[in-house]
C-alpha cells in the first residue's frame, strides 16, 4: 500500500494519533519529577539552585517536544495537501 491509496480521513486520523502520542510522551507527573529532583540534588551545596535548574531543564525539554509536535503537524498538513493535489491531477487525466 502506498500513501496515495490511503483515504485522507484515515491519514489524518493516523497523524493526529501520532501527535497525541508525542505530546503525552513528554508529560510526567509533578510528584515524580519533584521526587527525582530531590534525589538528584540531595548532595548539592545550592539545593534550591539545583532544583531550579532541574525544573528549567524539564521546561525546556517540554518546549522542544511541543515544537517538534508543531513541526510534525505542519508536515502532516503538507502531506495531505500533496496527496489531494496528486489525486486532483489523476482525476484530470
Amino acid at each position: 500500500m502506498i500513501i496515495s491509496d490511503i483515504k485522507p480521513n484515515t491519514l489524518m486520523s493516523i497523524l493526529k494519533g501520532g501527535l497525541v502520542a508525542v505530546t503525552l510522551a513528554s508529560c510526567t507527573t509533578a510528584g515524580a519529577d519533584d521526587f527525582g529532583d530531590r534525589r538528584w540534588c540531595s548532595g548539592a551545596r545550592d539545593h534550591r539552585g539545583c532544583m531550579d535548574n532541574q525544573q528549567h531543564r524539564r521546561d525546556r525539554e517540554q518546549l522542544i517536544n511541543q515544537e517538534k509536535a508543531l513541526i510534525n503537524a505542519e508536515q502532516a498538513r503538507e502531506n495531505l495537501r500533496m496527496l489531494r493535489e496528486i489525486r486532483r491531477k489523476r482525476a484530470e487525466h
